[in-house]
């Protein structure tokens, strides 16, 4: 490999670090058919209105990624070719994919409802499914809400055994 193709090669692993980094931190799991999510109590219909929404964006990004990574391939075998100007069209391609991707999820996981419902610091009750974006923090995947802005940082200060203990106190019991 000539110095020349250094920098494409480079931006190529960026992108690749990328898109195995969403991937990897999505907490959505697609479904077969979310349709047929049982539903036990009235207000958790809010939440699988939530989830159909979610899944449908999940399995739009998958179709992003699953492209930007086919133009990555394509920018690869166009940089084999010494083809820079196909190279760099499908690297932006493959960028501008990858960023819808990452909007996309982002905004899923700012509208996913909370795991719990009980704050894990002042045990006081809240809302779930509309919990402001500095109520909450993620953690093992899992979005974690909390009462007010004063416990987040709090949570912040334990160690990761104090916060699945404390998480286990108001997680709601498995059906």
């Amino acid at each position: 490999m000539n110095s020349k193709n250094i920098v494409p090669v480079f931006v190529l692993a960026l992108i690749a670090a990328v898109v195995i980094g969403i991937v990897a931190l999505s907490p959505v799991k697609a479904m077969d058919d979310p349709n047929k999510m049982p539903m036990h109590h009235e207000k958790e219909k809010g939440m699988h209105k939530c989830m159909m929404a979610c899944v449908k964006d999940c399995n739009a990004s998958m179709d992003d990624i699953a492209s930007a990574k086919a133009a990555i391939k394509a920018a690869i075998a166009a940089l084999d070719k010494d083809d820079k100007a196909t190279a760099k069209s499908e690297l932006e391609k493959a960028d501008k994919l990858l960023a819808k991707a990452h909007k996309c999820m982002k905004e899923n996981v700012e509208k996913m409802p909370c795991v719990n419902g009980k704050c894990p610091i002042s045990g006081k009750e809240f809302d779930k499914m509309n919990t402001p974006a500095d109520h909450t923090r993620m953690y093992k995947g899992m979005k974690v809400g909390f009462c007010c802005p004063m416990c987040p940082p709090q949570w912040d200060k334990l160690s990761d055994e104090e916060k699945d203990a404390k998480l286990k106190e108001v997680m709601p019991p498995k059906e």
